[in-house]
């Protein structure tokens, strides 16, 4: 194997040459400098075919937002973008994914296929990802109905699931292990985590059936402030989103601001977030305006 240096602005790309028989391709193995946005190019040096991400190649990136990645990949390997903490989008064609490729990725909102795909899908299909789903992770399959099948049924599982489910067998190693041996909290961890999977999928309805919709709102309902199940729904809108309207306004819509909480929704939040607090305070108002807070939304 020979090493190939192929240099961007502000950062080298190191890939490594592989010959299988008669064909020769390059595998990008590392990434040294500091850069925010990565396209892959389709060849490097001799014109040989960049052909695989590999094994933890950028593990632990901090600096990446978004990575843009050649039709000629074939293999993206385990571990391969785990730890970029910061990567929002990934623009990539149907390559076969290894374990743990986006792990410990929270900021992931976007995977792009080559082919046309809806935001609604490559949001889900992100999400999968970012939990290492390997039945979704089947590229070819992504959007099609039966994959959207698929990917509510795994979110009606979790649902389903205890609030204690995985607690004995915690082991604390990224931002989804909520890591404590309070049970109390590990619950509310649990919770905050099913009220945001439920949002997300109410804000990207592609192939949604009304019983989930409507199972997903009451959810969110039933989790606001001041409610008796806890308000892990509102305490994860803002810890988690405080600053992207399109998850508080679909956190209204579901319910989640009603003129008992209206109130002490508005006073807990921060001043740094003057834009989340203008949105509630306009929402209030038009609602009062059209005869009851909140009047006429419906998802």
């Amino acid at each position: 194997m020979q090493e190939i240096v192929y240099n961007i602005p502000g950062a080298a790309l190191y890939f490594t040459r592989c010959v299988t028989g008669r064909e020769t391709t390059a595998e990008l193995a590392h990434v040294d400098g500091r850069v925010t946005e990565l396209e892959v190019p389709a060849l490097v040096e001799g014109g040989v075919p960049v052909a695989a991400i590999g094994r933890k190649a950028l593990l632990g990136n901090g600096r990446l937002l978004k990575v843009t990645l050649p039709g000629g990949i074939r293999k993206i390997d385990d571990w391969a973008f785990a730890g970029c903490r910061r990567l929002r989008e990934v623009y990539l064609p149907e390559a076969k994914l290894g374990k743990g490729v986006f792990q410990d990725c929270p900021a992931l909102r976007g995977l792009y296929l080559a082919r046309d795909i809806s935001k609604d899908v490559a949001a889900l299909l992100a999400e999968a990802a970012r939990h290492d789903v390997g039945y979704l992770l089947e590229l070819e399959r992504a959007g099609t109905a039966e994959w959207l099948r698929l990917w509510d049924a795994w979110l009606t599982r979790f649902l389903e699931q205890s609030d204690q489910e995985g607690y004995s067998g915690q082991v604390p190693c990224g931002e989804e292990d909520f890591g404590t041996s309070d049970v109390g909290a590990y619950e509310s961890g649990r919770r905050r985590e099913k009220a945001e999977r439920s949002l997300l999928r109410l804000m990207h309805k592609e192939g949604l059936e009304d019983a989930l919709r409507e199972r997903l709102t009451a959810y969110i309902a039933e989790h606001t402030a001041g409610s008796e199940k806890g308000g892990e729904a509102w305490q994860m809108l803002l810890q988690k989103h405080p600053e992207e309207q399109e998850w508080y306004a679909a956190f209204a819509q579901a319910g989640g601001v009603t003129p008992a909480n209206r109130d002490s929704i508005l006073a807990s939040i921060p001043e740094e977030y003057a834009e989340m607090k203008a949105y509630f305070i306009r929402l209030g108002q038009e609602g009062m305006q059209q005869g009851g807070l909140l009047a006429g939304l419906a998802l």
